[in-house]
């Protein structure tokens, strides 16, 4: 009878085993039961708690009490030998004429298994639900900080991370740690993509990479592998590909969860991978329309609509503009080629970003604006220099216009005095080179044809007057002498002619300036002649027509001339017969009031283009000075001769005294006296020279 049950259990699948419930012996061992735990499992002197539990004393959860010989107990209970799951069916029988303990083991390990699963990915189902509400609402950097972190807690992860590839390389951009485990971003960056060859592998086919032990992978050819991930003292990991239009950008991963199977996680986690490869695509065309939206493609600077966005509204302490045109870039563009006008609008982008930084912003085809702010005019102004200094350095065409305001509410207005600015320093810049002037190569000329350069020269001393002697026709004796403007090249240490930059500065609109600091300098001189005692001669100051068509002219004229105390009857105001053509009766006024005020008023250049005769009927004056032009050849042809002549006659009947400007030869100093022209002029007579060279040859 024994037998045959030994018989009938040893054929059942399941495991089964006999013990004694007082002395836990083993019994009996089915063969399904010897093959788990060993052929001599019953033979008399193992216990059933060593050798199915593997535990030194009784399980605490035996159930030898709740057992009876009518009906099976049944429960569940998941082996620490074999790891299964079982379902378990225990009661008391008749052993060989003793009581024992009756165990049948259902293995429902699969059955468990999934419904393990089914529960994990229920709970990972609505862990991605809510990671797909954060990356739908938040930044992407702040969203993925919080999904890996939301990750990591639901996995009982140690360590969840995102790694992004680029150029062969790989560098953990995102981490989440659990409390306690070492961050290891800063450490893993800019990393050979070799190093995970064998992931790639998986990658490319969409799959996740599954490590269930980190030290197989020694003994797995894998050595390298094995040595990063165990430094980290990782023990398991599962990562799913990043991807962008089927490209390879990243991986997702989770260092020991803890919390499911890795094989289980991994559906879960490639779904994820999904939607954030989604997010950052998204990302990254946003961040396109942003860049397309706010920033210029070609030159790298701000675009017009970001200088919109980030001044037009708002109150502006200490802000200054510098508005930059790159010159003639239509031209470049078509009689060269496109491609050079794009590298010179480049090169300013650049120059410009060097001086002011990254505040540069190109607001037009050919404009650029460089902002600065908050800051300090003197620096403003000093960077200003700075910046049209390299422009010339650097052979570039532009020209810039600044603009500061202490507080500034409408930076429209701004822009637009700035844009003002720097369209006369163009008409400067153009009228120079019209004049010959090589800007690339006479950096002083350069940097005094820009707005402000006349006001900040005669601030630091860069501008004097040299004079020119008149003396009488008949006797040749010193009668005067004319104030001519020079600028003084500090770099080459010579004096920059009048005609490279006056032309330009009238252009420009900034020869005021220039024009009165010449009357104080000569007001100075004459003040101090007065002072000394010694021998005082008039002085003759010219005069722009655009300076004499100022409002409010005479008047700071005559404050200029009395704030030294000088005579007016010895300073002379040269104008020119062409500033008839600012408008109406302006020079006729003009004159009158000089003369009024006890000035000498003097027409300059007559002779110049079409000398209109009719001037001598329409206002009164003092002085005709003949243009060169108009005595070139006095010495060689007659017909010079009776024009002088004429001229001289005339202004002899109306009590104007003639000035022969351009007597370079002593036959036409001779010749000259034979006219009846009163005064001469020109390098014959006398070159230009410094205030203490002329007082030393003429004065002493």
């Amino acid at each position: 009878m024994q037998n045959a049950m030994d018989s009938l259990l040893d054929g059942l699948s399941e495991l089964v085993y006999v013990s004694d419930p007082d002395t836990y012996q083993l019994l009996f061992v089915n063969k399904a039961g010897k093959e788990i735990y060993g052929r001599e499992a019953d033979d008399g002197t193992h216990l059933c708690y060593n050798v199915l539990q593997n535990r030194t004393s009784p399980c605490p959860f035996c159930t030898n009490k709740q057992l009876n010989a009518h009906t099976f107990l049944e429960w569940e209970h998941t082996s620490p030998v074999t790891t299964h799951h079982y379902l378990l069916r225990d009661k008391l029988i008749d052993w060989e004429g003793r009581e024992a303990r009756l165990e049948i083991a259902f293995d429902i390990t699969d059955h468990e298994r999934e419904k393990e699963s089914f529960k994990f990915l229920a709970g990972a189902n609505g862990l991605n639900v809510e990671c797909i509400r954060v990356l739908e609402n938040e930044p992407l950097g702040a969203a993925l900080n919080a999904v890996l972190g939301m990750v990591g807690t639901f996995l009982e992860a140690d360590r969840t991370y995102i790694f992004g590839i680029e150029n062969h390389r790989m560098t953990n951009i995102y981490e989440w740690c659990a409390e306690g485990v070492t961050p290891e971003i800063q450490n893993l960056t800019d990393l050979p993509l070799s190093l995970i060859d064998h992931w790639t592998e998986h990658f490319d086919r969409g799959s996740a990479v599954i490590i269930n032990s980190v030290a197989d992978l020694e003994n797995g050819g894998r050595s390298d592998e094995h040595e990063a991930l165990s430094a980290q003292g990782i023990g398991s990991l599962v990562a799913v590909p990043l991807e962008i239009d089927g490209k390879l950008v990243g991986y997702l991963g989770a260092d020991d969860p803890k919390k499911g199977r890795l094989e289980i996680i991994e559906q879960p986690l490639v779904g994820l991978a999904s939607f954030i490869s989604a997010s950052m695509k998204r990302a990254v065309a946003e961040r396109q329309v942003n860049d397309l939206t706010w920033n210029d493609g070609l030159t790298c600077a701000y675009s017009r609509g970001a200088f919109h966005r980030d001044y037009d509204r708002g109150t502006f302490d200490r802000i200054g503009f510098v508005l930059v045109d790159a010159d003639r870039l239509a031209v470049v563009n078509r009689e060269r080629s496109r491609a050079e006008g794009d590298e010179m609008l480049q090169r300013i982008a650049v120059c410009m970003r060097d001086v002011f930084g990254d505040d540069v912003y190109r607001i037009g085809d050919d404009e650029f604006c460089a902002v600065a702010t908050p800051m300090a005019y003197e620096d403003f102004n000093r960077l200003v220099r700075t910046l049209t200094v390299r422009f010339v350095q650097m052979g570039l065409p532009a020209s810039a216009g600044p603009a500061w305001s202490e507080r500034c509410d409408d930076t429209n207005l701004l822009l637009d005095t700035a844009g003002d600015r720097m369209r006369r320093a163009k008409r400067g810049r153009h009228r120079a080179v019209d004049l010959g002037v090589d800007l690339a190569q006479d950096a002083a000329v350069s940097d005094l044809v820009r707005p402000g350069g006349a006001q900040e020269a005669v601030a630091a001393g860069l501008l004097d007057i040299f004079l020119m002697p008149q003396v009488a026709t008949q006797t040749g004796a010193l009668v005067g002498a004319e104030a001519l403007i020079r600028y003084l090249d500090p770099e080459r240490g010579v004096a920059a002619q009048p005609a490279s930059f006056i032309p330009a500065l009238e252009d420009m609109g900034e020869i005021a300036d220039v024009d009165f600091f010449a009357l104080s300098r000569a007001c100075e001189t004459v003040a101090r002649w007065q002072l000394e005692g010694g021998r005082v001669v008039p002085l003759a100051v010219n005069f722009s027509r655009l300076t004499v068509g100022e409002e409010g002219f005479v008047s700071r004229v005559v404050q200029t001339v009395a704030r030294y105390g000088v005579d007016p009857a010895l300073i002379e105001i040269e104008v020119t017969e062409s500033a008839r053509g600012q408008g109406g009766n302006l020079l006729r006024n003009v004159a009158d009031e000089l003369r009024g005020c006890g000035f000498r008023v003097a027409i300059d250049d007559f002779g110049v283009d079409n000398a209109n005769v009719s001037l001598f009927v329409q206002l009164e004056f003092d002085v005709l000075k003949m243009d060169k032009s108009l005595i070139w050849g006095i010495d060689a042809t007659d017909r010079t001769m009776r024009v002088v002549s004429g001229m001289a006659t005339l202004c002899d009947d109306l009590h104007v005294e003639s000035v022969a400007e351009g007597i370079e030869t002593e036959q036409q100093f001779k010749a000259l006296g034979a006219t009846g022209c009163t005064r001469a002029q020109g390098y014959y007579v006398g070159r230009p020279a410094p205030i203490a060279e002329f007082e030393k040859r003429f004065l002493a």
